[in-house]
């Protein structure tokens, strides 16, 4: 026991250790207030309307990293190595998140017959929209922002300050007759305030964010590679929910949303670490895929045994759904079960990720999420259809092992390529003809 703490402590008093526990601490609030409300508004809409609501957040959602287009990830790369480059990436974030989400809530609605169930109205999606391209996006640079300043606390308070007003509005819902585009309202409502005190907060901690337009485009080049990368994530992660919706029932959709918000909910600790180990990627990957892959390797000691752990927990625990969430779920609870081996694949992959991007291989990334991607929509269009949510879980977890298998596949190819070039580097060049006539001289 002795060791245990002593461990623990000086994981706790190292820079990482501590950052990692102010954003642990932070994810874990956001996940008590997006449980609180989940549950609120599960039980309250039921499975219809709760499925309706469900649906139009993950077709938002799949298009959310294009409204910043990776101008946050931007900023926190070039402001993590030099201080005084942050005023000007986070106004030129600001004003691409700004003018690219309103853009994107304006096709989205062209898309909606397409895309979505008759039940979901223009009001309803016209706010889950703003309110997730642009607001929580806004939110997530403020975060970001903090990061990059070295301030984890501040940047986990941002991290939760959409979810906690949230789950305030919803408590203020359950005052009036409730309906998912009324809640669709309140939604947007909660994010709208969390962005602009989070901007405010910035502001105050670094001044105000300049406007350089003759940045913007070589910002869009490189971070069009970061918003590939996570709109191909939050389309393997998501989209299949409005498939469901679509290709079977908005009750199917509702029945695996509650199984995969478990899920979620169990891998807010390995977000939390991949979050405060961020910025440490962009420095380490000046030495390449090599020591970055080598930092990696010193993480993923500690989030392998957890998500291992939280597997086996997962499994074992899901006949508590029904007891959470009502008799609606029991379905959730088979659901559960084929998701549980979830948090140990994401606790391996999510830090795989990070090693291409710290290394400046973020193009790499993206070509092999957006390839995972296809495969998941692709596979899902045969599963869902046969299957219902059970083909769903299927999916998602053969998605996620494909995931992580590609990207070590990738990192030891680059690994390889790295250790040739230093060899190759090292084997002195052959003499000229100058040095053999004069070594011949010597002799």
């Amino acid at each position: 026991m002795k060791r245990l703490k002593g461990a623990i402590a000086q994981q706790l008093n190292s820079k990482i250790g501590r950052s990692a526990a102010w954003m642990f601490q932070g994810q874990a609030v956001q996940l008590v207030a997006q449980f609180g409300y989940f549950v609120i508004i599960a039980r309250v809409l039921g499975p219809t309307g709760y499925g309706a609501f469900v649906a139009s957040t993950a077709v938002v959602l799949a298009l959310a990293p294009f409204s910043p287009m990776g101008a946050g990830q931007v900023m926190m790369k070039y402001a993590s190595r030099d201080r005084s480059q942050l005023n000007l990436y986070f106004g030129n974030s600001i004003f691409i998140t700004v003018i690219s989400g309103i853009c994107w809530a304006v096709v989205l609605q062209f898309l909606r017959g397409w895309l979505l169930p008759a039940s979901v109205s223009v009001g309803m999606l016209l706010c889950v929209a703003l309110s997730d391209l642009i607001c929580t996006q806004l939110t997530a640079n403020c975060s970001l922002a903090f990061l990059a300043m070295d301030r984890p606390r501040q940047a986990a308070s941002a991290t939760l300050s959409g979810s906690v007003l949230r789950f305030f509005a919803c408590l203020v819902l359950l005052c009036f007759s409730p309906s998912p585009a009324l809640w669709a309202r309140f939604y947007l409502c909660a994010a709208l305030m969390a962005a602009l005190y989070q901007i405010w907060s910035v502001i105050r901690a670094c001044g105000r964010p300049k406007l350089a337009l003759g940045r913007i485009p070589a910002s869009l080049g490189e971070g069009f590679h970061f918003a590939t990368s996570f709109t191909a994530q939050t389309v393997y992660d998501n989209i299949d929910k409005t498939q469901l919706a679509r290709m079977a029932s908005v009750e199917a959709a509702a029945v695996y949303a509650v199984a995969y918000r478990f899920v979620d909910a169990s891998v807010v600790p390995i977000r939390a670490l991949a979050a405060s180990t961020y910025t440490e990627y962009f420095r380490k990957g000046e030495g390449g895929v090599t020591a970055t892959a080598q930092f990696a390797r010193k993480i993923m000691r500690r989030s392998v045994p957890y998500g291992l752990v939280v597997s086996l927990m997962l499994f074992c625990a899901a006949g508590l759904v029904p007891w959470v969430m009502g008799p609606k779920y029991a379905d959730s609870v088979e659901a559960l079960r084929w998701l549980s081996p979830l948090p140990l694949i994401k606790s391996v992959h999510a830090f795989l990720t990070d090693i291409l991007t710290g290394a400046n291989r973020q193009s790499e990334r993206s070509y092999v999420q957006i390839g995972i991607a296809i495969f998941n929509v692709v596979i899902n269009l045969w599963l869902i259809r046969q299957f219902t949510w059970r083909g769903a879980a299927w999916s998602s977890v053969a998605t996620d092992t494909l995931l992580m298998v590609s990207l070590y596949t990738v990192i030891r190819w680059r690994i390889s390529q790295e250790r040739r070039s230093r060899i190759g580097s090292s084997v002195p060049p052959p003499p000229s003809s100058g040095e053999k006539k004069l070594n011949r001289v010597e002799v």
